[in-house]
């Protein structure tokens, strides 16, 4: 295959797995996706299980399930609202699909998520977060580059950072007021390890044509909650924990749809002491 073909079929795909997410609650047909990647069902079908390692339907699937794990673990949304949400018509059919995926019913699995996070206990690592309380802030919609990587977060990271900040560089995209930003898609506690999804991300101005691995994609507008954290990024993992199991329950806020975010306010991270990083992290809240 010709270098120019895979790379047309890398931003096709892109538009396709943004358009799948953005989506997810709607009717995804092969018809639908493969007008969205420009190609025939029969080819599509073929090209989207060779990029992304699985077929559309079990990806969808998978995607709508997950989802609805999230909402049952984090949520007080009732299981039956769930399974309308996620494209099921029934508890029963939504609840055999639960099964299936995750070894219990969704009520088993709402109890079991209730049991296992830990609470909050205020341990000096991550007092500072909990403590303080999150800035609620109003935020229009965003237009970001991104590279996305698939594997655990704390190994994607890095080689879709430097993918992405190589295209900007050559491009010279880069400016002062260019923000940093990492979406992780995915609950490493819902979502196999080898299907964990990073996109890392960079606000541009302009018109900038995607090109290969290297798409664009829109960060959803809306009210957020901001913590900021202080250290190390493998504090985060913790940081998460508190804020999810901690705040959220007695917040009175309702997890929103739209992914979390986060901002990395240090522009030089490799040369900054770990102590001194500072990491915004955006919690969709309606």
């Amino acid at each position: 295959m010709r270098a120019s073909t895979t790379t047309s079929y890398k931003e096709r795909m892109n538009r396709v797995l943004i358009h799948i997410y953005q989506n997810l609650d709607e009717s995804l047909t092969i018809n639908r996706l493969a007008a969205v990647a420009c190609l025939s069902p029969f080819h599509f079908h073929r090209i989207f299980s060779a990029h992304v390692g699985e077929t559309v339907t079990s990806h969808v699937r998978r995607l709508r399930l997950e989802r609805a794990a999230t909402r049952i673990a984090f949520t007080g949304v009732s299981i039956m609202d769930t399974a309308l949400a996620v494209g099921y018509e029934t508890p029963a059919a939504f609840a055999r699909a639960f099964r299936e995926r995750f070894g219990m019913s969704p009520s088993e699995f709402r109890s079991q998520q209730r049991i296992t996070i830990p609470p909050f206990t205020g341990n000096s690592t991550m007092r500072e977060i909990i403590v303080m309380k999150p800035e609620i802030r109003e935020c229009s919609e965003t237009k970001v580059l991104f590279v996305r990587k698939t594997g655990a977060y704390n190994e994607a990271a890095s080689p879709a950072w430097e993918a992405l900040l190589c295209f900007a560089c050559k491009n010279c995209l880069m400016s002062d007021g260019t923000e940093m930003i990492g979406i992780g898609h995915d609950d490493p506690d819902i979502t196999a390890e080898e299907k964990i999804r990073y996109d890392a991300c960079i606000t541009f101005s302009g018109e900038v044509k995607p090109e290969g691995e290297v798409g664009v994609q829109t960060i959803g507008g809306g009210r957020y909650a901001v913590f900021l954290h202080k250290g190390a990024y493998a504090g985060l993992k913790e940081a998460y924990c508190d804020i999810f199991a901690g705040w959220l329950p007695a917040s009175g806020c309702t997890l929103g749809e739209r992914p979390v975010f986060e901002k990395y306010l240090n522009r030089d991270a490799g040369n900054t002491k770990p102590e001194n990083l500072r990491t915004e992290i955006w919690i969709p809240v309606s």
